[in-house]
């Protein structure tokens, strides 16, 4: 009786441990924060997009849950894992198969927060028509746990803590999808599998990051295969996000800031220098940015590189053709990139400036002897100083005004309909780039 009590009064306390700090925590859809210091543009994709299509795809139910131990000193990951998991509505059709990944996180002094390499589960169910809920969940512990060591949890930098639970979200999504599609029948799987639609999942959203929904997934995965396709040829990533609102990812009020900000946080590019760029979209107030990164892509995308990229792509952005200015965006990098190996990297032509300056010359130098000629003319001086002065002397007989014409100077007042954009060079986060309006 006595352990029946304890129980009892340990899940109430637990409930309230769980219920109070709810109110000041950030979802991400099916993963919720409690810290508030995980946020990232993948880590929302993931929860928003990811994890919800891949759930209606195979019928089990993901969630990632990161609780702090405020409040719950007593209690153990594990035990709050079965608690939400039960009481939070997890799960899906009768035997609400599904699969959690919780996270128990220890604050620190200074605001952080650190996780230990036991204070994160697994939790499963799932039918046993469909397989081992226990083996599922080894699957995945197995999956997830290169990233759950606590030299990337040491509380030391949160950026690199939240890099680690989206590469977390993408391995669990990865290791579930591939355990249930192994020997899956279409009955188990949900009905024809060849007739069902492919949905995107974040194990291969690696280039293009459409968080506003702004392509169809066709759209999104020729696009996202061309973009690996020429990352993986020139070892240089080519990167595109699509966001609703850059302020939302971290650096102010400067889109370009956010957009270097974003690339590191997810350790964005390739090879020891992580060369690569990206051009970010924030459709709010129609923001953009540019990031070029690494000696290998700075090499192919210099200043003058980067406008003539930027002048291939960005009219087609500012005519809402997502998927026409983000085309023309991976074959001009494409194109670049291909100059760049073969040591011909686009380049200013100085042929131009030469001729200018060459004509220039020539025409100061012929207006000196123009001049110089025209001085050196042969004159006949006069006898007496009173014939320099014509007959009858000056006389006038009128006098008048003539209008001709008059000037008029006028400047448009611009207002928040007007169309067009521009844009500026900019430097900062180790590499070079561009910003402005589309």
């Amino acid at each position: 009786m006595k352990k029946r009590m304890t129980a009892l009064l340990t899940t109430l306390l637990l409930a309230l441990a769980l219920c109070v700090p709810a109110m000041a925590a950030v979802e991400y859809g099916a993963i919720y924060d409690e810290t508030e210091e995980l946020g990232s543009v993948e880590l929302t994709y993931q929860g928003e997009q990811t994890l919800p299509q891949l759930t209606e795809a195979l019928g089990i139910d993901l969630r990632v849950d990161a609780f702090t131990d405020e409040g719950v000193e007593d209690s153990s990951v594990s035990d709050i894992a079965v608690y939400v998991y039960e009481n939070s509505g997890y799960g899906c059709g009768e035997k609400r198969d599904g699969v959690s990944l919780t996270l128990l996180l220890r604050g620190t002094e200074d605001g952080a927060y650190t996780l230990s390499e036991t204070d994160w589960c697994v939790y499963t169910l799932l039918d046993a028509a469909r397989g081992s809920a226990q083996e599922l969940s080894d699957v995945v512990r197995d999956a997830v746990s290169p990233y759950m060591v606590q030299r990337a949890w040491n509380g030391e930098d949160m950026t690199m803590s939240a890099t680690a639970l989206s590469q977390a979200v993408d391995a669990m999504a990865e290791s579930v999808e591939n355990y249930l599609q192994a020997d899956a029948s279409p009955d188990v799987t949900g009905g024809d599998a060849e007739a069902q639609t492919p949905e995107q999942t974040g194990a291969d959203m690696n280039y293009i990051f459409d968080l506003s929904d702004q392509l169809s997934f066709e759209e999104w995965a020729e696009l996202e295969a061309r973009a690996s396709d020429i990352s993986q040829r020139h070892g240089c990533g080519v990167y595109v996000a699509f966001v609703d609102d850059f302020t939302e990812y971290g650096g102010g009020n400067d889109v370009y800031k956010t957009t270097y900000q974003l690339y590191h946080a997810n350790e964005l590019g390739m090879g020891e220098n992580r060369d690569g760029i990206i051009i970010l979209l924030s459709m709010d107030e129609r923001d953009y940015a540019m990031f070029v990164y690494g000696k290998n892509a700075e090499y192919a995308f210099n200043k003058y590189g980067q406008e003539q990229l930027e002048d291939a792509f960005l009219g087609y952005f500012g005519d809402n053709d997502w998927y026409g200015g983000a085309s023309h965006y991976l074959d001009t990098c494409d194109e670049y990139l291909t100059l760049a190996e073969e040591g011909d990297p686009v380049r200013k032509n100085p042929l131009p400036m030469y001729l200018i300056v060459v004509a220039a010359s020539c025409a100061i130098s012929g207006f000196i002897c123009i001049m110089l000629k025209w001085k050196m003319q042969t004159v006949h001086k006069k006898v007496e100083a009173n014939e320099y002065v014509a007959a009858g002397g000056l006389t006038l007989t009128k006098q008048y005004d003539r209008y001709t014409h008059t000037t008029e100077t006028r400047r448009k007042i611009r207002d928040d309909s007007d169309s067009g954009g521009s844009t500026s060079s900019c430097s900062g986060g180790g590499g070079s780039g561009r910003s402005g309006s589309f």
